[in-house]
């Protein structure tokens, strides 16, 4: 059973993001330890605690915010994968992202809630318009941000033996196409150097933001 996550920042993102990790890591230890000693853990039960999770998160982190008003709008992503015997699930916020990496094929399990992406959905953009629009970094949905509230997705999927699953901040996607991405995973066995590999490219390709990767491999026992 593992949790790990993958945050970006926002405005104060940095601040945001620490009060973030706190939060969920705080509240996930105070209530989801009981699941650490269950063969079987109730999944819908899961799912409502990592969604009550990210709403303490965000209500924690815009109550900051409103005390300190040259913090006012901080706010900061998460993607957040818990994985126990062969079941995934996944909670996130903004424009962090998750990939499975299943069968030679790199999937994104994740939306980015940004303006582009929207608009890409929409139709209103193309996908190599998107690239290049200059609203791209404009992160729609947040832990904090000037609003309350957060909209948090969720995915849950079967994995099968060795499945990737890869938690990337977009420092490494706005860099480093999902093409390439795959194929530096298929390259490397190492899963500490495949994620040495993607950030030195998105370094030597701009490295325009923070670049944070998380690898995982489910092999059989």
């Amino acid at each position: 059973m593992s949790s790990p996550m993958a945050w970006g920042g926002h405005q104060a993102g940095e601040v945001a993001s620490a009060l973030g990790v706190v939060t969920v890591e705080g509240f996930l230890l105070n209530t989801l330890k009981r699941f650490f000693h269950l063969q079987e853990p109730e999944e819908p039960n899961v799912m409502r605690e990592f969604q009550a999770a990210l709403l303490q998160a965000d209500a924690r982190i815009f109550e900051e915010a409103s005390r300190h008003p040259e913090m006012l709008g901080m706010g900061t992503t998460l993607t957040m994968a818990f994985a126990v015997n062969w079941r995934l699930l996944v909670a996130h916020v903004g424009d962090s992202r998750c990939y499975l990496l299943s069968g030679g094929e790199l999937h994104q399990l994740t939306r980015d809630h940004t303006k582009v992406a929207e608009m890409v959905r929409r139709g209103a953009l193309s996908a190599a318009e998107a690239s290049r629009h200059p609203y791209r970094h404009v992160v729609t949905n947040v832990l904090g941000g000037p609003d309350p509230g957060v909209r948090v997705e969720m995915h849950k999927l079967d994995l099968e033996a060795a499945d990737v699953v890869v938690l990337c901040s977009d420092g490494l996607t706005q860099m480093v196409p999902d093409a390439r991405i795959a194929a530096i995973l298929a390259e490397e066995p190492k899963l500490r150097r495949a994620c040495e590999r993607l950030v030195a490219e998105a370094t030597e390709r701009g490295g325009e933001d923070n670049i944070t990767v998380i690898v995982a491999r489910f092999e059989e026992a």
